[in-house]
């Protein structure tokens, strides 16, 4: 089971990408502490306090329009998952689309779910105004 969210924003496609592929546009949004690569193949670590570990994810894909990660090692849930971001333009701004799995059962999904609701919810904010508030720090 696959999580799929999607947003619509008055922000240039560019702006969301930036903030998706930049350790400070991380840090804006999602947590404060992010080490964000610049090249396909690395590793993207974000730290968490409540979290006994980093999550750590590889940079698949990143482009104009598309920034795909899978995850490594943790969280144990997530490994093998792929987070893939879409942004398309709309000519008044850009259509975001976000597809996080598999999953392998409806409960995890869901629980993820809740929690990138609240990620995508500061990245729309962030790209339209330049400011957010990171849903971890």
């Amino acid at each position: 089971m696959d999580v799929l969210l999607r947003f619509e924003t008055t922000a240039d496609p560019a702006r969301v990408i930036e903030a998706l592929t930049t350790t400070e546009g991380i840090k804006k949004f999602w947590t404060t502490d992010a080490d964000v690569p610049s090249t396909v193949g690395e590793s993207l670590r974000l730290g968490f306090k409540v979290a006994p570990a980093p999550f750590d994810l590889t940079l698949e894909q990143s482009d104009d329009s598309t920034v795909v990660w899978r995850t490594e090692t943790f969280p144990p849930h997530w490994v093998g998952t792929t987070v893939r971001w879409d942004v398309e333009p709309t000519g008044t701004g850009a259509n975001v689309r976000f597809r996080h799995g598999p999953f392998s059962d409806e409960d995890e999904a869901g629980m993820v779910g809740f929690t990138w609701g609240q990620i995508l919810a500061q990245l729309k904010i962030l790209a339209e105004t330049g400011d957010a508030t990171p849903v971890f720090s």
